[in-house]
């Protein structure tokens, strides 16, 4: 059994969540449930091969070896029954950076990129940054959950979409597209001959009831996608920032690999590809143990919420360790709610219009933590909303 219930002190170790908190007016000092880490210790068998890794004292031009492509391969075959070949896997830098390069690789300047908002806001930048223009198509709120406007996509694809960034789950409204979704965006990709490029970090975050496909296992999407998968969140690895691209068909992965090895990205560094390998090769317990813990901890702030807070709307979270919340019966903006939150309670959360223009009023809240730590702040914001009710009255 892996504790998820200890309290670690981040505090001097650099960490952005705990100590990298200028956005909000404060150094430091707020209790953070921001930033998309976890505050749960990583596998062990991560930390000791990467000891072993240390103990051999030349750390060199490092590649990803047989081993380590095997590793991942082994993982999606055990965890999603995809079976797919370690040519097909292009280890990279974090995923946003591969992102990026892979947009630069596969389109063109002026090319039209669509997102499906609210979605995490590196999206937005990376189209920008590479001089594409942004084709936001919101998702539809249907109650507590978030569905896909399948007749506005296929317009927007018909108009001359590119490439579409799709996030499975989806960051920050905790959706696990389904494979009925999944194949209807395929199925259009083919049609219009557009890229999928899939942000898959958060695919091993899935809680029961639910089930998580690569959209690249779908016959009409595999020539058409690149998968980006990580171990930065499933075992709190972001630090290291790396990444393992998957991309079954040969001319894009040559393109895209083209395109890393012409801006110097090589791959992870050498304890990266070590960690990696040993996160694939022994981490299954430990991830379902996670997310049976991630899973309890939202079904506390839902309940929680619906005994205390009544009038905020809670997201279902159906994967991730993010729950997206609508505050907007307090009738603040998000500038306004954050404000105070930092300076009256001394709390950290994503603002809702990060992730799009359509979430004023709502915030990100990460669960990924340990509960008596989500206890407190959860705590902290029911009674920044009865005391707002007071006031209000």
């Amino acid at each position: 059994m892996y504790n998820f219930d200890r309290i670690f002190n981040r505090i001097g170790t650099g960490s952005v969540k705990w100590e990298v908190q200028d956005i909000f007016g404060a150094p430091n000092g707020l209790l953070p449930f921001w930033v998309a880490d976890t505050d749960f210790e990583t596998l062990p068998e991560i930390i000791q091969a990467i000891k072993r890794r240390c103990d051999h004292p030349l750390f060199g031009y490092t590649a990803a070896q047989k081993d380590c492509l095997e590793a991942v391969s082994g993982w999606q075959g055990k965890r999603n029954n995809w079976d797919i070949d370690i040519s097909w896997i292009v280890p990279s830098a974090g995923v946003v950076t591969a992102i990026s390069f892979t947009i630069q690789a596969l389109t063109n300047p002026g090319d039209r990129i669509l997102i499906f908002s609210p979605v995490y806001d590196p999206f937005f930048k990376v189209i920008k940054n590479t001089n594409r223009r942004l084709v936001d198509l919101q998702l539809l709120k249907n109650g507590n959950t978030y569905n896909i406007d399948f007749g506005k996509l296929e317009k927007e694809l018909a108009a001359g979409v590119r490439a579409i960034i799709l996030c499975n789950p989806h960051n920050p409204v905790g959706r696990v597209w389904s494979k009925r979704e999944l194949g209807e965006i395929a199925g259009l990709c083919r049609k219009y001959n557009v890229y999928i490029l899939s942000d898959d970090v958060h695919g091993d975050i899935i809680f029961p009831g639910n089930e998580y496909t690569p959209i690249a296992k779908i016959k009409e999407a595999e020539d058409l996608s690149v998968t980006f998968t990580a171990i930065s969140k499933t075992f709190n690895m972001a630090g290291l920032a790396s990444s393992t691209l998957i991309i079954p068909d040969p001319d894009i992965r040559t393109n895209v690999a083209r395109a890393l090895k012409n801006a110097f990205i090589m791959g992870p560094n050498a304890i990266a590809l070590t960690a990696i390998e040993a996160a694939y090769r022994h981490g299954d317990a430990y991830v379902d143990q996670l997310n049976a813990y991630i899973s309890a901890n939202a079904s506390f702030v839902a309940d929680y919420f619906a005994e205390n807070m009544p009038d905020v709307g809670v997201t279902k979270t159906e994967g991730t360790f993010l729950m997206w919340l609508d505050f907007n019966c307090l009738g603040l903006t998000c500038n306004r709610l954050s404000e105070i939150m930092v300076k009256e309670y001394r709390l950290a959360l994503s603002k809702g219009t990060t992730y799009g223009s359509q979430a004023e009023g709502f915030m990100r809240l990460n669960i990924g933590c340990p509960r008596s730590m989500l206890e407190k702040g959860i705590t902290l914001i029911n009674r920044l909303y009865k005391n707002r009710r007071r006031h209000d009255l």
